[in-house]
Order: C-alpha cells, then structure tokens, then sequence
C-alpha cells in the first residue's frame, strides 16, 4: 500500500518550467532585504543623514530600487555633524538614480523648533530640498499653519507654504 502510494506521490509531482517561469517573472522578488538597520549617508567623509529602518528591500531592476517599510527616521546634520532636522514616516522609495527619497504615511519633520505633517514627502538630494503637494500642518511654538504644498531646506529654517488655509495664533494680548 505504501509503495502504491509513494510512486502516485512520484508521479503527481511534476515540475513544469512554464509555470515557474511565470510564477518568477510575476513576483518581482528583492536581491536584499535587511532587518533593523542604521545606514549613515556621506559627503566628502562628513555625515549628512543617518537612516534608521526596520525593514529595507533593494531591488536592482525596478523602480523604486530601496523600499523602507514599517517606520523609517531621517537624522539631517550640517556641515559640522549637528543635527538639523529629524524625518520620521512609516514608509519611503529610494529612486537611487533620480537621488530622491519619497517618504510616506504619518510622515513628520521636526527641526528649528517647527513641525511638519503630512502624508507625503520627497527629499531632493540633489537640490538637498523637501517638498510636497499634499496637505501639511505646521506647528510652531506660536501658531499653526495649514496649506495644501510645501517647499523647505532640510534644516526647515527657511520653507515656503501653499495655499495656506489656516493659521491660528496661540498669543493672548
């Protein structure tokens, strides 16, 4: 019984290569995926970011070619190693090519005493700007500020707002 059982077992497994095939070209599986990292971004032998993620995939023929999920913080530092604004988001691309990292869900970005939400926020290594078309909500220790677009350095010293739609003053006088 055992042996009638084995050779059906046998003969029932087969492995067709088209189906693999499709199986394999339809999943676009990561040539990396890292638990728990910290990554430091250089210039010139100065760190300018500091990255902590708990998962990241990388990917070398796709688009996006870095997907940071389940929560990422951006440490920003100027040019003497002092930190100068802090990026937090549950998810972000890396478009390594393009330089720009796209930051998404619950994102926030603290820095010279204002703070930033949104949904979505592109850093621009390039231009080494922030930016987004979504609604956003800055909080500052006077006032907070609603829009719907925002441009920034990312030292968040300097940023500009559109379509600002509310701002409400905490002053009593």
């Amino acid at each position: 019984m055992w042996r009638f059982l084995f050779i059906l077992f046998i003969i029932g497994c087969t492995n067709n290569p088209n189906i693999v095939r499709d199986f394999v070209v339809d999943h676009e599986f990561p040539i990396e995926e890292i638990k728990e990292v910290e990554l430091l971004h250089t210039e010139n032998g100065q760190i300018k970011a500091k990255i902590i993620a708990n998962t990241i995939k990388r990917f070398t023929d796709k688009q996006p070619q870095l997907i940071f999920s389940d929560n990422l913080v951006v440490t920003f530092y100027t040019d003497s190693s002092v930190i100068q604004s802090i990026l937090k988001a549950e998810n972000a691309f890396v478009y390594e090519q393009k330089k720009i990292m796209i930051a998404s869900d619950s994102v926030v970005l603290e820095g010279n005493n204002n703070r930033l939400e949104t949904e979505e926020l592109i850093w621009d290594e390039k231009s080494n700007m922030i930016y987004t078309n979504k609604e956003i909500r800055i909080t500052t220790d006077k006032e907070v500020v609603f829009g719907k677009g925002f441009k920034s350095n990312t030292d968040f010293s300097e940023y500009t707002i559109s379509k600002i739609h509310g701002t409400f003053n905490f002053d009593s006088e």
